[in-house]
This record gives structure tokens, sequence and C-alpha cells, in this order.
């Protein structure tokens, strides 16, 4: 059974077998739900989103996040020291410089890294700094894994997600997965099986496909000359998500941070792939 929902900025698919129609029914639109959350508690342009009312009051005080909000910034912290801050959701003050973000009226803020934010509580974040966050890099990432996680709850044993790019796999059935070449998007290129993991994708105009869904941009700054794709596989979507936008910026799929968190990268260009597919 297979739908798709317009959900986090594209179209999300979900793909279930294995049990009866009701069930797998009741079992993706719960899935559907849980993306849905990601997306309340991580928008920045959601004026009520934890993410948001960090933005506006963790410089002056420690507030109050939900427990997925608060393992999406640890995540993303462990990614930040783990990087040498090359993975850095601390971009909010540029973004919204480049009118790639609204200014939500976020004033007086400060240049400043990731490093600013801190954990003082299990449930509460303080800025050391006047920062602004995005999550753009990373809660997509998330979002897929939680559905993939409640379709389990659920008595799901094969499914797929795809949310734009990013895409997970649960089950012993391997998919195909394929790469629409950015500089030549009437070429696909055939990078493996995926099974019981997750690939990630982030180039502009590049595809990743179990079917056919745009991939997102990349959160980062830095240009492409080359129009190539940067894909990796990790065990979590959010990992695959996160450490593409850090691929995008060394160009070197070999790097070792990759192999910390139990990840391959591989840059697609020219309809040649660089570095360890699946």
């Amino acid at each position: 059974m297979r739908r798709a929902r317009p959900l986090l900025g594209t179209f999300v698919e979900i793909e279930a077998n294995g049990l009866v129609d009701s069930a797998l029914d009741r079992a993706i639109a719960h899935a559907f739900e849980a993306i849905e959350r990601v997306h309340r508690l991580m928008s920045f342009h959601d004026p009520d989103s934890d993410i948001s009312r960090l933005n506006r009051h963790a410089a002056s005080a420690p507030v109050a996040v939900d427990p997925w909000t608060m393992k999406v910034l640890r995540k993303a912290r462990k990614l930040y020291q783990a990087t040498d801050g090359l993975f850095d959701c601390a971009v909010g003050h540029e973004a919204i410089e480049r009118g790639l973000l609204p200014s939500l009226g976020l004033d007086q803020l400060e240049r400043g890294t990731f490093a600013a934010l801190e954990c003082v509580s299990a449930t509460a974040i303080r800025f050391s700094t006047r920062i602004a966050i995005d999550l753009g890099g990373i809660a997509k990432g998330f979002a897929v894994d939680r559905a993939v996680a409640t379709l389990r709850a659920h008595g799901v044993r094969d499914a797929l997600v795809n949310a734009g790019g990013d895409m997970r796999v649960m089950g012993e059935t391997p998919q195909p997965v394929h790469i629409r070449c950015p500089d030549d998007e009437r070429h696909l290129l055939r990078v493996g099986l995926l099974r019981n993991a997750a690939i990630a994708t982030s180039a502009a105009g590049a595809t990743v496909r179990k079917g056919s869904v745009q991939a997102a941009p990349a959160a980062t700054f830095a240009s492409d000359p080359e129009g190539a794709a940067y894909s990796v596989v990790a065990p979590t979507c959010l990992l695959a998500d996160a450490l593409t936008k850090v691929l995008v910026q060394l160009r070197d799929p070999h790097a070792a941070c990759f192999g910390r968190f139990g990840a391959m990268a591989f840059v697609t260009a020219s309809g040649e792939i660089k570095g360890r597919a699946v």
C-alpha cells in the first residue's frame, strides 16, 4: 500500500506491506501524524514551534522543549562537534540576511555557532549568545525516522518512507535506488540496493528515486560549481540528512567523519559515482 501527502515542504511517500489493508491504513495514518508533529515542533516558520520559541527567548532564559526536539538538538550538537563545526544549525542570522528565511521579528541577532547551545536540563535549552537556529538540515531526516518507528510499532515489517530525497527502507526486501543526475535530468544512475538503511541526497536539481521525489537543497551556503549530487547512506535518516550537508562542503566522500557514524558517502557527477555507493 502506498500513500503520499504534501508535508515538510515536499511530497512524503509512505509504502508499507505485510498486513491487511485496514491495519496498513491505520499504521500509515499514524506515521503521517508523527511527521506532522515533527513539523509543528521544529519549523522555523511557525511562531509557536519549539525552534521559534528558542530563537526568541533562549538567549535570555532557559526554554523547555519537547523530548523529540531535545533529541534532535542533542544529535545536532554531537554532529557539530564531530565535524569540527561543518554541520552547524546556527545559520538563522545569515539565512535571514540572505532572504532565505523570514525574520519573524527576530532582531539584534549575533553571528555565532551551535556551540552557543547549552542543555541546562533534560528538558530545557539556553543560548549563551543571541543566535538563531534552523533545523532544516536534520529535521526532515528525523521525521522519516519517526515515521518508520511508528510503522514498526504498528506491526509493519516492510516499509519505505521517502520525504523529498530523504529515504529510509525498513525490512529485508532490498529496494533499488537511483540518482537522477543533476547535470542531465534525463539520466538515471542506479547506485545499488538499500535494505534496513537510509539515504539522503543534497544537490540543486538532484533526485533520489524509489518513485520520483525531489531532493532537498543542502542546508549550507557552499556553492556547487561541479553540479554534483552529494549522497550519504547511514543507519538512520537523521544521520544521512545531516551528513549530506557536510559532504557538500568537504567534497570528499572518504572523510573520516562519515565512518564515525557508520555512514558511507558518494558523489554523483557526469554520470559517474565517486566514493562508496550502496
